[in-house]
């Protein structure tokens, strides 16, 4: 780089750090901070102490100079252009996401009530947002209520009954050998 242009890169970044920005700030944050920057002086210009109107219109005219500079420089208008680009990108890009959902039918989930709390929820949900109740598919439905500790311990207890009982019908002379009587 010759010695002029890193004089102006200079001077921009100087510019761009009295202006309160980041040399990577984008165009439009550098006319925002401007526009900001004026208005504040503007009020300022309105105030009944004339001290305070004259810093306020030295920091307008130096405000002046400092976004001139910016917006002149080869620099910033090269950005400015690679940011438009980018913005009609993202813009074309936005626009199709846009058009393919309208083209797209939006189904809309039917929700469940939770068996628990009696909230709206997803069906897919495996657990409860709500009330973290934990959501069965019917076939777990089914096995829960047919394995319950009630119904387990009620088969167990008919299964011995059925095999004392079957015991019994076989070998009637069992218990007396055991020396219980029947």
């Amino acid at each position: 780089m010759s010695d002029v242009s890193e004089k102006e890169l200079s001077d921009i970044e100087l510019c761009y750090k009295a202006m309160g920005l980041s040399f990577s700030d984008n165009p439009e944050q550098v006319e925002k901070t401007y526009r900001k920057l004026k208005d504040e002086y503007g009020k300022a210009m309105t105030s009944s102490d004339p001290s305070e109107r004259g810093t306020a219109s030295e920091n307008l005219r130096q405000l002046e100079e400092l976004f001139t500079t910016i917006t002149g420089s080869l620099i910033y208008k090269d950005y400015a252009r690679e940011y438009e680009k980018y913005k009609g990108l993202k813009a074309e890009k936005l626009a199709e996401r846009r058009q393919k959902q309208q083209q797209q039918p939006v189904v809309k989930e039917k929700l469940i009530n939770c068996p628990y709390c009696k909230k709206l929820i997803s069906p897919k949900l495996k657990v409860c947002i709500y009330c973290r109740g934990k959501i069965l598919t019917p076939m777990e439905q089914l096995m829960a209520n047919l394995f319950s500790t009630r119904n387990v311990i009620v088969a167990v207890v008919v299964l011995v009954l059925v095999g004392v009982g079957t015991v019994i019908m076989l070998n009637p002379g069992f218990f007396r050998s055991l020396g219980l009587m029947m």
